[in-house]
């Protein structure tokens, strides 16, 4: 039953996706008639700005946030219960933290309000504050805030299955410091194991689209972004320019996962090349920890702010507080908020429940070939820049998407992001279960099957509760499949939030964004709850 679900998983959600998406756009891009010229390439990449700006957003921030999570993973073995920190951030979708982080730190944001309550300095928002509203640098801010937990995450699931502390205490022992022992010794070996979630990383950041519409400059937009409006232009030189664009993008991704597979490499002959000075030692635990701290705050501080947004009736700048608060706009949006929250709901629900499903019933497969590492076609949708393979699916479906369909081929895609992103998180509990425990369950009767409904699955029920929210949020935040695939006619709170946010209307954009978070963090609380009660039950 095992190799049939997964010979299944396989064929729908790994496969025909990728398979067809891919291959669809080279039969649309080489039509005699609507096919991609040199002419449009080369004008393309003459207009190097959204190019750049795209290579640029895709180094720089998966980069700025691998390290920052090494730099702040110590904290993970001081005090293993921080990963519940990570729940808040890994629970807000991009789009809302985007729309919260705006209001806390844009030049009329709630810090500059403070800081003029307190001293005065700014009685209007300062024109020259590093974090404007619209620009690629607060792109790469946003984007590295976000994608900072989902890689802690990560390095948390990779420190459980290695002897990190006796590592630390060897390297000491040779005369390493504490901060040179971490960064000589361990970092390079989990920035081996990071080179694939490192990789989705780094696809995300290259063809994300949702993001820069929010918060991104417009004079150019990046590559990603400019595609996705050529698409919605119905001239036939636009939708040219669409498909070289995606080209593009497929060119940059191939480059990028080349220099990613060589980053661990690189980085450790670096590392250890320099010399080794047990005198000098800073306090980086301690930065670390205030670090950790910060990003707490931050999180809360992005919750609250979209509450107090969404219920002000009157907030104009210097006022820290709203002049009051109301529930007016929540009456009055109601009727328009139906729909999305549903829609969210049920796609949420059923793409990550079959994602988690799916996910499980590959690594089963795995577990009985006796495979441990990370199976890399699994992830092969995550490889591949959302813009290109989306845009595959949207030409090969082409009149499937009329007459009621739309809503079955939003679900499917959502599946197809679930999926990896369960396999993820999954993996490494899962194949370091302790056979053991089968052995012991059948020797008592139970059979193979029996054994893993009754013993293995339930001593998993922590991690795989964990890939089932993660995929929720991953389902949550889909915008491009959504967009494209469902028409216009299958609107979510992502598309809705984008909708109305680029628009300027933070406003009602705060509320949209404030549901879209509370959906998944509802179901973060509740694997929480499932992590609170295993501790209790093994204490």
């Amino acid at each position: 039953m095992v190799r049939t679900l997964s010979i299944a998983v396989w064929l729908l959600l790994i496969l025909l996706p990728v398979g067809s998406g891919l291959f669809f756009l080279l039969v649309t891009s080489f039509h005699s008639e609507t096919g991609v010229s040199s002419a449009t390439f080369t004008e393309l990449l003459t207009d190097y700005e959204s190019t750049v700006s795209s290579l640029l957003l895709a180094v720089v921030t998966p980069l700025l946030a691998c390290y920052l999570a090494l730099w702040m993973a110590p904290g993970l073995l001081q005090k293993p219960r921080l990963q519940q920190v990570l729940s808040p951030l890994l629970s807000i979708p991009h789009v809302a933290f985007a729309v919260g982080l705006m209001l806390l730190l844009s030049p009329s944001g709630w810090l500059i309000r403070l800081v003029e309550t307190l001293s005065g300095l700014f009685p209007a928002p300062p024109a020259g504050w590093p974090l404007p509203s619209k620009s690629l640098v607060t792109v790469i801010v946003v984007l590295v805030l976000k994608e900072l937990p989902f890689l802690l995450l990560m390095i948390s699931a990779q420190l459980k299955q290695l002897p990190v502390n006796t590592w630390l205490t060897q390297a000491q022992s040779y005369g390493y410091s504490k901060r040179q022992a971490w960064w000589r010794v361990v970092a390079p070996e989990l920035l081996r194991r990071l080179t694939l979630p490192m990789a989705a990383v780094i696809i995300y950041t290259l063809s994300v689209i949702d993001i820069p519409l929010l918060v991104g400059s417009n004079t150019p937009g990046v590559l990603a972004q400019r595609v996705y409006e050529w698409t919605f232009q119905f001239s036939a030189d636009s939708q040219v320019k669409a498909l070289a664009g995606a080209w593009i993008l497929l060119a940059m991704a191939v480059v990028l996962l080349l220099f990613n597979s060589k980053h661990a490499a690189l980085f450790r002959a670096l590392a250890l090349s320099k010399e080794v000075n047990a005198g000098r030692e800073s306090d980086t635990h301690k930065a670390s920890r205030f670090a950790w701290s910060l990003l707490g705050i931050l999180a809360l501080g992005v919750i609250l702010i979209l509450v107090l947004q969404s219920a002000a009736t009157h907030w104009f700048y210097p006022n820290v507080l709203p002049a009051d608060l109301s529930l007016e706009r929540w009456q009055t949006e109601w009727r328009y908020l139906a729909e999305p929250v549903v829609h969210s709901l049920w796609l949420a629900l059923a793409s990550a429940l079959l994602g988690t499903v799916s996910a499980i019933a590959l690594l089963q497969r795995q577990r009985q070939k006796g495979a441990r590492d990370f199976y890399w076609p699994v992830l092969i949708a995550l490889f591949i820049p959302q813009v290109p393979l989306v845009l595959g699916w949207q030409r090969l479906l082409g009149e499937h998407l009329q007459g009621g369909w739309q809503l079955g081929w939003v679900f499917w895609s959502h599946a197809v992001y679930t999926l990896p992103y369960a396999y993820l998180v999954l993996h490494g509990a899962y194949v370091s279960f302790d056979k053991q425990w089968l052995t012991r369950a059948e020797s008592l009767g139970y059979s193979p099957r029996a054994a893993w409904w009754r013993v293995m699955l339930p001593m998993l029920k922590q991690p795989v509760a964990v890939a089932f929210a993660v995929a929720f949020s991953v389902s949550i935040a889909q915008y491009l499949p959504t967009q494209w695939l469902g028409q216009g006619l299958t609107p979510t709170l992502t598309t809705e939030a984008v909708s109305i946010a680029s628009g300027g209307d933070w406003r009602i954009g705060s509320l949209y964004a404030l549901l879209q978070m509370v959906l998944p963090l509802l179901v973060f609380i509740l694997v929480g709850a499932i992590r609170t009660k295993s501790y209790a039950e093994h204490s």
